[in-house]
């Protein structure tokens, strides 16, 4: 399956500003508008539990397209969920994986948070990262991964100026260590 990892972060590293996992403030009206734009165009997209609680009231639920929140409870959101549409599960990166691709699913979007990009970047299933970078430095906040164990390359596939203040979409795939 091809998985593809979209964040948006600060020049600095960061992915959100101090403790708040909010991108409100500090993200441009032009990486949202390219994020939806993104979103828009999948089937399925994972994220972690407290990338869905934060954004849960922005989600518009489809048919058309599946996403899947890990978190390690997911009986505690069983009134939210939706079969086909939104869906809370404890399945490892690999299991969940198997699990799609035998649904027939062949690309995943995922959306964060960093305990869940850690998590797939661990069992080495991301192919590629779609990375904006806004021109900023925030100083506290969390970071892309909570760690890395390993080394992984990144070919730089494509690059897109999304406005003046020289906002930018890094696209790269992603090789693992042998």
């Amino acid at each position: 399956m091809n998985i593809t990892l979209i964040m948006v972060q600060s020049v600095d590293g960061k992915i959100t500003q101090g403790q708040s996992s909010y991108h409100d403030g500090w993200t441009s009206k032009e990486e949202l508008s390219y994020f939806q734009d993104v979103v828009a165009k999948q089937r399925l997209i994972v994220m972690g539990k407290h990338t869905y609680e934060s954004f849960k009231d922005k989600i518009v639920l489809s048919p058309h397209i599946r996403r899947i929140v890990m978190t390690r409870n997911p009986t505690a959101y069983s009134a939210a969920a939706v079969p086909g549409q939104l869906e809370f599960t404890r399945e490892t990166p690999s299991e969940l994986v198997t699990r799609l691709e035998s649904m027939g699913y062949t690309h995943m979007l995922l959306v964060g948070g960093s305990h869940v990009n850690n998590a797939f970047l661990a069992e080495k299933l991301i192919t590629e990262c779609l990375i904006s970078i806004e021109p900023t430095f925030l100083g506290q906040g969390k970071s892309l991964f909570t760690s890395l164990h390993r080394n992984v390359q990144l070919t730089l596939r494509d690059t897109k100026k999304l406005n003046k203040r020289g906002t930018m979409v890094l696209h790269y795939s992603v090789s693992y260590e042998r």
